[in-house]
């Protein structure tokens, strides 16, 4: 349990393994601060910051908040400044040898929840000083892209995205591209178009990855290796069984390749929150199940999922609002040579 000075909690929870060893947590909304140890209380219900950083040092066993002391506040910010970043997925580059930055994608939203496009930001590593935000030049915002990035065996760079309407019916698309400096140029992404199992040119010719009937926004795609070969993994929610305030399926998918088709969709935990009660007035939501290989050992692949609260005011208890980490197995995958 994080109850401070710093992260206390958020949601997101997305990762990276960082070349000393030790992982970057990136969060959405975040509480950062303190939390009372005894009741497990916050001061305020509402959020601090709508993203923030976190460092974890397995070996020293502590988890560090970029920029806390003092900031507390959102760690990316756009230029529209009542707008707010919410983080996607990330890469680690090495620009020259033994230089690193980090690239997040961004998605940013109005206070009415608008999605209005995604950004990139770069960070030097090891100071996480902000180099660039710099805008993805989409021309339409029907897909949200960012659920996931991933090079594969074959050197493109796989963007994953969600068609993401007010209905439960979301759905999962990829675009690729040659090199990680086009990933705020879309002129050189091409999009899959699963119907004539092409790569287009065009944003409008895409249509939803093959045998994922819907999933929750933020999912992931991970290239792994068993003893049988390379293989793709999906980890998400099913948000359709059952619908919206009860998701509560962590459901993985597999694939040969990186863009499908999926398929071997298998419930791989119920979640126990979706549905109880919050601590004070509404009940719990879970939703954006993904995969973390780079935690994968001997007990299995570590998997997150998101709780929240219906109703805001539950969110003063902490416990209300914490991402929640289980393991799953897969034959033939006993360490972290996941990517």
């Amino acid at each position: 349990m994080q109850n401070g000075p710093g992260w206390t909690g958020g949601d997101g929870t997305y990762s990276l393994l960082l070349p000393d060893g030790t992982n970057l947590w990136m969060w959405s909304d975040s509480y950062i601060g303190t939390v009372n140890s005894k009741t497990r209380l916050r001061s305020n219900y509402l959020f601090t910051a709508h993203n923030s950083l976190t460092i974890q040092n397995q070996t020293a066993n502590t988890l560090t908040t970029v920029g806390y002391p003092p900031k507390t506040s959102s760690y990316f910010v756009p230029t529209i400044k009542t707008d707010w970043f919410w983080q996607g997925a990330s890469l680690l580059v090495e620009p020259t040898p033994g230089t690193y930055q980090i690239e997040i994608m961004l998605l940013q939203f109005t206070p009415t929840l608008k999605f209005v496009g995604e950004s990139v930001a770069t960070l030097d590593w090891p100071s996480y000083t902000i180099a660039s935000i710099t805008p993805v030049a989409l021309t339409s915002t029907s897909i949200q892209w960012g659920s996931d990035i991933m090079q594969a065996a074959d050197g493109y760079y796989y963007i994953y995205g969600i068609k993401n309407p007010s209905s439960d019916y979301k759905l999962p698309y990829v675009a690729r591209t040659t090199s990680v400096s086009y990933l705020t140029d879309p002129s050189q992404w091409t999009y899959w178009n699963a119907t004539t199992s092409q790569w287009v040119t065009s944003q409008t010719n895409a249509t939803p990855l093959s045998g994922v009937p819907a999933i929750t926004p933020e999912y992931s795609v991970n290239q792994l290796t068993a003893t049988t070969g390379t293989f793709y993994l999906m980890t998400g929610m099913n948000p359709v069984k059952p619908a919206y305030p009860d998701w509560n399926q962590v459901t993985t998918y597999y694939s040969c390749n990186p863009q499908g088709p999926w398929s071997n969709d298998k419930v791989v935990y119920t979640t126990p929150e979706a549905g109880a009660p919050g601590c004070k007035t509404g009940n719990l939501v879970t939703y954006n199940a993904k995969a973390h290989p780079e935690f994968t050992d001997s007990t299995g692949i570590l998997l997150t999922y998101n709780v929240n609260a219906l109703d805001s005011k539950d969110l003063v208890c902490a416990n209300d609002y914490i991402p929640r980490f289980l393991r799953i197995t897969i034959p033939g995958i006993t360490d972290a040579s996941a990517h």
